[in-house]
């Protein structure tokens, strides 16, 4: 157990996927909240959710905190759950991951030493929200809000950052199953074949980013949606 706080973003609009509650998708057996929840419950002595003040989850012993204004992206909900944290090291991740490993979280927490912010590098790109951050940096978080600024790495140049290799994440996730999120439709119906046949995910796609101000990037299950296609050709 860490004596740190495992912070689940589910503030969301989930605009893609017609305004739903992401947080809320099943995959399995139940609702991706629900298995999140029960992951970080095993590894942190506080779990908390920030959304959008509209919303609530009601687990036992996870606390709920609302994001100060909606419509600000993650990095608000970074933010609040900084402010609201107990812990100075917090693991910060999206509500639309289903399969985050804990040895994952376990090299991040343990790689953090006296950093910033420890994130991932998946094909060269950074992944802000399955990262770990100091309590910190919540006052830089604020300037850049005050802004109007939304995404998450817009504040990287200014505080002190560790990147993990591509190397170092497939000792703890072979196939990189960690960085699969869901955005759309077509995601979730990719993922549910997946887990319904059980099959591996044997690699991942980049997508560029349009916006030449911004260079992180959520991977794309675009593997899954090959899976399903070729269990649909079946």
């Amino acid at each position: 157990m860490y004596e740190a706080t495992g912070i689940i973003l589910a503030g969301g609009g989930g605009t893609r996927l017609n305004g739903v509650d992401k947080a809320r998708l099943v995959l399995g057996e139940g609702e991706l909240i629900a298995g999140t929840v029960e992951l970080l419950r095993g590894l942190f002595a506080e779990v908390m959710i920030v959304h959008n003040g509209r919303r609530r989850y009601g687990f036992a012993g996870v606390r709920e905190v609302a994001d100060e204004q909606e419509g600000c992206g993650p990095l608000m909900g970074l933010y609040c759950g900084l402010q609201a944290s107990r812990f100075d090291l917090n693991l910060v991740m999206g509500c639309d991951m289903p399969w985050v490993r804990g040895a994952v979280v376990r090299l991040l927490l343990e790689a953090a030493g006296d950093n910033d912010v420890t994130v991932p590098v998946v094909n060269g790109y950074l992944e802000p929200l399955l990262a770990v951050y100091h309590r910190r940096v919540g006052p830089v978080v604020k300037k850049y809000l005050d802004k109007n600024y939304r995404k998450l790495i817009v504040f990287y140049d200014e505080v002190k950052v560790q990147k993990i290799t591509e190397a170092r994440l497939r000792e703890a996730d072979a196939e990189l199953r960690s960085f699969v999120n869901i955005n759309t439709p077509e995601d979730l119906k990719a993922a549910k074949t997946a887990n319904d046949e059980s099959r591996c995910i044997t690699g991942t796609k980049k997508l560029r980013n349009q916006n030449p101000d911004v260079h992180s990037r959520r991977v794309i299950p675009e593997v899954l949606r090959e899976q399903a296609e070729q269990v649909t050709n079946q």
